[in-house]
């Protein structure tokens, strides 16, 4: 049988930086992702552009590909360092209050790839407040 979704590949968006909130909306996303090892991942859901794009791509570049840690090979989990840096670099984008790293799902994160949960913050002020507790991917493009 046909999957009756459609599909957007997010690789050929430039930049692209957002997140994919899970929701069952007939439209799957996916990524060139992992590094060096270009793995394509998928999520049904509903994509958001973050703001200050360019800002957060190059953060995100300096620390899987340019750094010394990663340096383009991050495709088999991240560790809760790297979970720590991206927790830090969501607070600053204001709306994202409440959105963290999913620390269950860090061997299934990768460049261009990170698992996140949403949580209900304490001021109510995240623009996904109304998704509490569902799943979402942080996405952005890869450095290969």
């Amino acid at each position: 049988m046909n999957d009756p979704r459609c599909q957007i590949d997010l690789w050929q968006l430039h930049p692209v930086v957002g997140i994919i909130v899970a929701h069952p909306s007939g439209v799957v996303y996916t990524n060139q992702t992992g590094g060096y090892a270009t793995f394509h991942p998928s999520m049904e859901g509903v994509f958001v552009p973050l703001s200050r794009a360019g800002e957060l791509q190059a953060a995100l570049d300096e620390h899987f590909f340019e750094g010394p840690k990663w340096e383009g090979h991050c495709y088999s989990g991240i560790d809760a360092e790297t979970a720590d840096f991206i927790d830090q670099l969501l607070s600053t984008v204001p709306p994202l209050r409440g959105v963290t790293v999913n620390r269950d799902r860090l061997k299934e994160s990768m460049e261009a790839w990170i698992h996140l949960t949403i949580a209900r913050p304490a001021d109510d002020e995240s623009a996904f407040s109304d998704f509490a507790g569902t799943a979402a991917v942080l996405t952005w493009e890869n450095s290969d």
